[in-house]
């Protein structure tokens, strides 16, 4: 079998690492991978978002599976490509990507089918925007319409930032196009979850939630990020909860794909907080999280392979769902200057001595790395993800820290508190 993964970060190295799993795999190629995905796949020297120069080596090679790691090749219509050619593609068509390329468009989707959400108003002209946030209560939310790489979001305590805000995303345009239209939402206080199923044009399958921390700085401070770090399972997730996340979130949203003949084949990632009065969707994204998936991929029993073909065959209902009863932490190494306008080019050094973490307790998964004339270096912002399992959480976040230990180069930074406020907790029984 062969596979083709698209993207070069930690997640599509995790990727990767997951298909090489399945012995029926043969051959992985990663477009355009990195250091890390070179030492289990072929990488491809095509970027992610040449949609064109992918479909002309998939013509050519015929992969029997393609996974699309991030949003931008999926926003841009690769699986509406390669379907075109009869290539399967473990990812969506571009007019279902829209669930992620426009935040107007899914909170309209979200009301339209009865999806808790929390109550926003949408904008394209920053002086109505400015003059319904001095009315609106503090804090709020203000979010750009478009792809910001999860960077493109704004709390405002009061009426300057919130006015600050909208000008560095609608008038001085920061991130482009994407901040041509805005939402400015109410401010919701709670647990945030990340939610993650597959869907297919039949049924639906509830793969679980991650906690992710998205602050670069320790105890939640400084801007935000991509994601410096994840850990799965959850404490707060009691079975009646995850029975709520599914009926009153995940239901509807795949009621509401088939509904608009969206075609959704892949997975979805809900952005959720908890509230006292429930879930309510703050986003939805069209791929795997980064880091999510790279504690999400370790705790699945069932092979990656085996899920994305069930899901472009719309066989997710013949499908059995088997999980490693294990704790899962995900540490972000990330260059210095992350996540503003991070440092590339430092060499990086891995610790020569024999890892104390096997293969069957952690992994480490390359994200922003080259190798230049034989030398690891930094290509990026988020650099490595160190991933550790086990038993309890203690264990698991002791063995991605070793891991974090044997890497060292100039200024990297990682956040120490990940997951440290559970380090005695046991894998709950819901999770088994």
């Amino acid at each position: 079998m062969k596979v083709l993964v698209i993207g070069g970060g930690c997640r599509e190295h995790a990727l990767c690492w997951s298909l090489r799993q399945d012995p029926e795999v043969k051959n992985v190629y990663a477009a355009p991978g990195n250091a890390g995905t070179a030492t289990l796949a072929e990488n491809l020297p095509i970027a992610a978002d040449d949609v064109d120069a992918l479909t002309r080596w998939a013509q050519e090679l015929r992969p029997d599976l393609t996974v699309v790691g991030p949003e931008a090749p999926l926003c841009a219509g690769i699986a509406d490509a390669f379907g075109r050619h009869g290539l399967p593609v473990f990812g969506p068509p571009q007019r279902a990507a829209r669930l992620e390329g426009s935040k107007v468009w899914t909170k309209e989707l979200a009301q339209r089918y009865g999806v808790p959400t929390a109550e926003a108003r949408a904008f394209d002209d920053p002086r109505e925007a400015i003059s319904f946030s001095r009315r609106f209560p503090f804090p709020q939310v203000i979010k750009a319409d478009g792809l910001a790489s999860g960077k493109g979001v704004f709390i405002a305590a009061d009426f300057p930032q919130a006015q600050a805000a909208i000008a560095s995303l609608m008038e001085q345009r920061i991130y482009g196009e994407a901040g041509r239209r805005i939402l400015i939402e109410a401010f919701l206080e709670g647990v945030e979850l990340s939610a993650f199923a597959l869907f297919d044009t039949k049924q639906y399958l509830f793969l679980g939630v991650a906690h992710d921390y998205k602050r670069v700085d320790d105890g939640d401070r400084g801007p935000n990020t991509g994601g410096m770090g994840a850990f799965l399972p959850s404490p707060f997730v009691s079975p009646a909860l995850l029975q709520q996340i599914d009926a009153s979130i995940l239901a509807r949203l795949h009621a509401a794909c088939v509904a608009e003949r969206l075609d959704y084949r892949g997975v979805l990632y809900a952005g959720l907080m908890v509230t006292s009065g429930g879930p309510l969707l703050l986003e939805i994204n069209v791929r795997f999280g980064d880091p999510e998936a790279q504690v999400l991929l370790p705790s699945l029993g069932t092979p990656l392979s085996e899920l994305a073909r069930a899901v472009c065959r719309d066989e997710l209902g013949k499908l059995r769902l088997l999980r490693h009863r294990r704790s899962v932490v995900g540490v972000v190494i990330a260059a210095p200057g992350y996540p503003q306008r991070p440092r590339q080019d430092d060499p990086i050094t891995l610790s020569e001595k024999k890892p104390s973490v096997s293969e069957a307790e952690g992994v480490l998964f390359h994200g922003a790395t080259k190798l230049t004339q034989g030398v690891l270096r930094t290509a990026g912002g988020r650099v490595f993800t160190a991933v550790g399992w086990g038993g309890r959480i203690a264990d698991a976040r002791k063995r991605a820290y070793e891991q974090v230990n044997a890497v060292s180069f100039p200024g990297m930074h990682f956040r120490k508190d990940i997951a440290s406020f559970l380090a005695g907790r046991p894998v709950p029984e819901l999770e088994a």
